[in-house]
């Protein structure tokens, strides 16, 4: 099943707005004959692309381990449980149910009644695997808001810009691959307006030549690694088979106040002049200033709508703060650099969020309440956090 999940990271994103599930399968003599994960929405699921990969082999004796109960339902594609019974498939091993509308959780009971051996898995075992993989699809089915995930660099003393003017560069080149990745897995990534007006992002999935050095054995749980790992193949693979339109692109957004058109503008040049997908969201600032949540929420629901279960939000202090102290964070990505300062890279003292100064004063194992501390990492320049919401 763990092999399973590995073939689940390649879906993440990708598979939006269906949930990202893998699937392999194995013989009599337990090797592993095939592989799969779900595609871009319209095409394969992971049980389908595994088993597209042995028409011609006898199943009768195989197990197929599968990290999400099988669709029975027709939608964009046919039912995975009539794939697996047609295949004669002995043994299908599932780690999660299925209680989505389609599905009812009602393929374990039909794959059953025809003969198949079924089992289902403990609901506590891969917890961290569930929430990159099925976790946004149910979070947006239950609340029609994507999973949000939230990210800033700050300073050692807490500050992630000056008072006026761009930050600069305060992470180091392990934060800046793992943002990279992280704007590839998740699919959208989305600039507040502060952000845009001060540093002028390109919010690109830009790689350096392989993993920074140091990058493995620095505190990451395996699949978080991995996960991050594998994200400059899933960039090169959609590069190279973007004809074939089973790989989603990421996207870049821009929220920007509706009164400044000079910079909406200047925000369409630049982004026009790159390659992949942008998209600008003018905003209404008083709307936010007025009612932040309720306004928030809006624009939360309009990326649900259009497709995506995840977002990625880099923002700066104020926006981040009103995003934390409304509720509306469901992860929050930390790069806190180990040496530089607020006089180092501005000369004097820069402006933080309630969390920034938090963490920056924490002493031991750093808390922040109502988050946990799922993955942590030590690089050469900073310190990595990802809280999730507890």
């Amino acid at each position: 099943m763990r092999l399973a999940y590995s073939e689940a990271l390649k879906a993440v994103g990708n598979a939006d707005p269906n949930p990202a599930v893998g699937a392999i399968v194995v013989n009599a003599a337990g090797e592993v004959i095939a592989t799969g994960a779900t595609q871009r929405a319209g095409f394969g699921h992971a049980e389908r692309v595994a088993l597209q990969k042995l028409k011609n082999t006898d199943l009768s004796t195989c197990t197929l381990y599968v990290t999400l109960e099988p669709c029975c339902h027709f939608g964009r594609t046919p039912p995975c449980t009539d794939a697996i019974l047609e295949r004669k498939i002995k043994r299908v091993v599932i780690a999660e149910r299925d209680f989505a509308a389609e599905v009812r959780g009602e393929s374990v009971a039909l794959l059953q009644a025809a003969g198949v051996d079924t089992q289902v898995l403990p609901e506590d075992l891969f917890a961290r695997e569930k929430w990159f993989t099925t976790e946004p699809f149910k979070h947006a089915r239950r609340t029609a808001m994507p999973h949000v995930i939230l990210k800033w660099a700050q300073t050692q003393d807490g500050s992630l810009a000056p008072e006026t003017g761009s930050s600069g560069e305060i992470s180091g080149n392990h934060a800046a691959f793992a943002t990279a990745a992280l704007r590839s897995l998740f699919k959208l990534t989305v600039a507040t307006p502060g952000v845009v007006r001060s540093d002028n992002p390109k919010l690109t999935v830009r790689f350096a030549e392989g993993i920074p050095n140091g990058f493995a054995g620095a505190g990451l749980s395996a699949f978080f690694e991995a996960l991050l790992a594998a994200q400059p193949a899933v960039a090169t693979d959609l590069e190279n088979n973007a004809a074939t339109t089973s790989s989603k692109a990421a996207l870049r957004a821009f929220m920007i106040a509706q009164s400044d058109e000079k910079i909406i503008e200047t925000v369409r040049r630049a982004q026009s002049a790159l390659s992949g997908a942008h998209r600008i969201f003018p905003v209404n600032l008083a709307a936010f200033r007025d009612n932040f949540a309720a306004t928030f929420k809006v624009f939360l629901r309009q990326i649900v709508a259009d497709g995506f279960n995840s977002v990625f939000i880099e923002a700066g202090p104020g926006f981040s703060n009103l995003i934390v102290q409304n509720g509306l964070a469901d992860a929050i990505v930390i790069y806190q650099s180990r040496a530089k300062n607020d006089v180092m890279l501005w000369s004097k003292p820069g402006r933080g969020n309630s969390l920034s100064r938090a963490l920056a004063a924490a002493s031991a194992l750093p808390k922040l309440e109502g988050f946990e501390l799922l993955e942590r990492a030590t690089w050469p320049q900073d310190e990595f956090f990802f809280f999730v919401k507890s």
